[in-house]
């Protein structure tokens, strides 16, 4: 115990650490800042005045004018009729002509509808949303969650996957259920940048862990000690990922709890379907978020593990930290390059294959992306976790084995 608290000491003593724990801190912060920032809400006043307002008084102010609650068959109705109105008179609901009152009126509060509308019946193959002023109210309002199934047959085009993908879709409870918040902002999207930020930021403390040693040549006077091998190798390997690991957990838990006292802690009640595109899991946007958070802690474990397998066969600490990062941002690199089944293959399993932009674990939950192995097909989310679940002891043990047998060379 006294070996750990050493290194525990040592690493958080260094003033590259301070600085890091201090940007993730303050990166925090800004992630939270954002999405509350980005809301806004214009009224027109008493006077005939347009008023623009932001930030969290346009949040309390559209919470109370949104159509909320179960997606019914009248809801959505009235927000077709209210679409064919407003696009009859001014061409689009997205036209600048329409005057302010009116857009607030007919179309602000049902138009988180309007873009379920607008997916639901897009082209399957563009994507492209749909033009609603061509299709009746009572056919979009009587075949809504019927033309969502077949969206789903549409975009899983492969017979396992489909299959898989219905199975997954008939346990989501209809009418979906819609609370105007969380899920209505671009939080979700910034929790998985800072999740990315957490992961590179957590490489950098990891990286030197190890090599700074060889570089220095302390690494040789330790391993003459009586504990300087293998239990010295475990105390940094512990001390690591928990640091990393608590820093992580803090930074997360201070986001979420921001952006749901804002946005309403009501809101995570939310249906995903309601809020998301075409998506297939049977959950709420408070359990989204719960799961995004839990797989980019898996996810954070696997990247620092990996690294300190990096750090503890890398002589020098300038070569740990570049193939670190490498790795780290190796997913993201894959996925803009081919959305190919190999090439998916190989950016999930990687240790940092739940971290990224577009092709994090947050964007395959809500996505449809099934990966094929022989007549095998796994839903994307799944080859995501269970990589990280095995490369966290893999890379532990390979790391300790690096360290230990060194001593050789």
């Amino acid at each position: 115990m006294s070996i750990f608290c050493l290194e525990l000491k040592r690493v958080l003593r260094t003033r590259s650490t301070w600085i890091l724990l201090l940007a993730a801190i303050l990166l925090t912060g800004i992630m939270a800042y954002f999405p509350i920032s980005y809301v806004h809400y214009t009224y027109v006043d008493k006077d005939g005045e347009q008023v623009s307002i932001s930030g969290i008084k346009a949040i309390e102010a559209q919470k109370g004018l949104m159509v909320q609650g179960e997606i019914t068959p009248d809801k959505i109705h009235k927000a077709v009729e209210n679409y064919q109105e407003v696009t009859k008179k001014y061409g689009s609901i997205y036209s600048d002509d329409i005057p302010q009152d009116i857009y607030n009126e007919k179309i602000l509060p049902v138009q988180y509808i309007i873009y379920r509308l607008e997916s639901v019946y897009a082209d399957p193959n563009t994507k492209a949303p749909a033009d609603l002023s061509k299709i009746s109210p009572e056919e979009v309002a009587a075949n809504f969650y019927k033309k969502y199934t077949e969206q789903i047959k549409e975009r899983v085009l492969d017979p396992v996957s489909q299959r898989k993908a219905l199975s997954m879709y008939e346990k989501v409870d209809k009418p979906f259920k819609f609370i105007y918040g969380y899920g209505s902002s671009d939080a979700g999207s910034y929790l998985i940048m800072l999740i990315f930020l957490l992961v590179i930021i957590c490489t950098f403390i990891t990286a030197p862990i190890f090599s700074a040693e060889y570089q220095t040549g302390a690494d040789s006077i330790l391993r003459c000690t009586k504990y300087g091998k293998a239990k010295l190798s475990v105390c940094k390997v512990i001390s690591a990922i928990l640091i990393c690991s608590i820093t992580f957990a803090i930074c997360i838990s201070i986001f979420s709890i921001i952006e749901n006292k804002v946005f309403g802690w009501d809101s995570l009640k939310a249906s995903l379907q309601s809020v998301g595109v075409i998506c297939l899991p049977a959950v709420s946007v408070g359990e989204t978020q719960m799961i995004t958070a839990t797989a980019g802690m898996l996810t954070l474990i696997a990247v620092v593990s990996f690294t300190l397998f990096l750090s503890a066969r890398c002589k020098n600490t300038a070569n740990s930290i570049i193939i670190s990062i490498v790795f780290c941002i190796l997913p993201l690199i894959l996925s803009s390059i081919s959305g190919s089944n190999i090439m998916n293959w190989i950016r999930m399993i990687l240790p940092s294959g739940g971290t990224g932009l577009g092709n994090s674990f947050g964007c395959e939950l809500v996505g449809l992306t099934f990966l094929k192995l022989g007549s095998f097909s796994l839903w994307a989310p799944y080859v995501i976790i269970g990589a990280a679940i095995i490369s966290i002891p893999l890379f532990v043990v390979l790391t300790i084995l690096s360290y230990c047998k060194r001593e050789l060379v």
